[in-house]
């Protein structure tokens, strides 16, 4: 298992380099017509066409393997390239292609749109499909893009109720099986290991998780679900996981009241929609955070403040690969002397790998505990 974490950055990145070959989109050289009797182009056409199941169930005949892609969100465009198919992608929504130094080759003739989409921009890009998340413009997408032969594929790369499943999809899709299983293995390593280790935890340690937004958290049955699935995957209990609150302003006294053993806060500076890029903000810069939230009335007496157990990470790292980066993370601050052979680091480096990358900055801040700064 150590061995699998632990494969060196340079192993990955040159057989990516070979695995991402053949998605251009561009068409082969044709060879010199053979003296045989020609197919008809009906028998041909039916040879190519595969039914495809999409994360929504939907059955969808298609022309596998995709070579031309239009991606929506960030999630499912890491997933894409992962399994070496990134060339494939001919446009994005900005939640990519604002990180220019992680995706240099999606500028603004590549971006279709933020929260609306652009959909004669879709159409010029001349995909084949548009591959959205199951929380994304589905049906609105669908009836846009009908008229012009292009198919909405629906991936969701950042539900982590069955990452394996996301990770098949975009192997299936464009024809990387076998590097879609590798991937598989890669994420379900560390999974094994934490729930393997959780099972000597009799009383789960509680988390306080806030969002970019100050007092903003995660409700199960929300938009945010993926990062309380998260909590629960690192063996923590969300102090605001009743999904009865969906909807409604949380108390931040509950947060006193409920005293939590681990707190951690997403900060990625001045980012579109708290996804975080590439390029983490400095220490200094999550430091001023930290002190900003440690003035809110109460948190000097939190047990999480005062002991150490006090985090801020970017949403880059903590929701990579379906968020297994970041429940690695926390499984290791909340039960450090079980957790002995988990190496989020280490972990992290190898997804940066998958992606062409190695980390350039730390993407977390340990607030120091307040008891001994004092």
């Amino acid at each position: 298992m150590k061995n699998l974490w632990k494969r060196t950055a340079c192993g990955l990145l040159a057989a990516l380099m070979l695995l991402g070959a053949g998605c251009s989109g561009q068409p082969a050289a044709s060879p010199a017509p053979a003296e045989t009797t020609p197919v008809p182009s009906e028998t041909a056409e039916q040879a190519k066409t595969t039914t495809f199941v999409d994360d929504l169930g939907r059955e969808l005949d298609l022309e596998l393997p995709i070579t031309r892609a239009c991606v929506a969100n960030r999630y499912n465009n890491e997933l894409i390239r992962a399994v070496g198919a990134g060339d494939c992608v001919v446009g994005v929504d900005i939640y990519t292609s604002q990180d220019s130094v992680y995706w240099p080759q999606f500028g603004e003739d590549e971006t279709f749109g933020k929260d609306e989409y652009d959909y004669e921009k879709i159409v010029s890009l001349d995909p084949q499909v548009l591959i959205v998340p199951k929380n994304g413009k589905v049906e609105e997408s669908i009836e846009a893009l009908e008229p012009f032969g292009i198919q909405v594929v629906v991936i969701t790369g950042w539900d982590n109720s069955d990452v394996p499943k996301q990770i098949r999809l975009c192997g299936t899709l464009f024809g990387k099986e076998e590097q879609a299983e590798e991937l598989v293995d890669f994420y379900q390593g560390p999974v094994d290991y934490i729930n393997q280790q959780l099972q000597q935890v009799t009383e789960r340690k509680t988390v306080y998780w806030e969002y970019g937004g100050d007092y903003t958290t995660c409700i199960p049955g929300t938009s945010n679900d993926g990062w309380h699935n998260m909590i629960l995957m690192a063996g923590g209990e969300n102090i605001f996981g009743d999904a009865s609150l969906a909807g409604k302003d949380i108390d931040p006294e509950q947060i006193l009241l409920a005293d939590p053993d681990l707190i951690v806060k997403i900060y990625a500076g001045e980012v579109v929609g708290n996804s975080g890029v590439f390029t983490a903000p400095p220490q200094e810069e999550f430091a001023a955070k930290a002190e900003e939230m440690l003035k809110r009335e109460g948190w000097s007496d939190l047990t999480a403040v005062k002991e150490g157990n006090f985090y801020l990470n970017t949403a880059f790292m903590s929701g990579g690969l379906g968020k297994m980066i970041g429940a690695a993370y926390m499984a290791k601050w909340l039960y450090p002397d079980l957790m002995t052979e988990l190496d989020p680091d280490a972990i992290f480096t190898q997804w940066m790998a998958y992606q062409g990358f190695t980390p350039n900055a730390s993407h977390y801040y340990h607030v120091p505990a307040q008891d001994a700064a004092a």
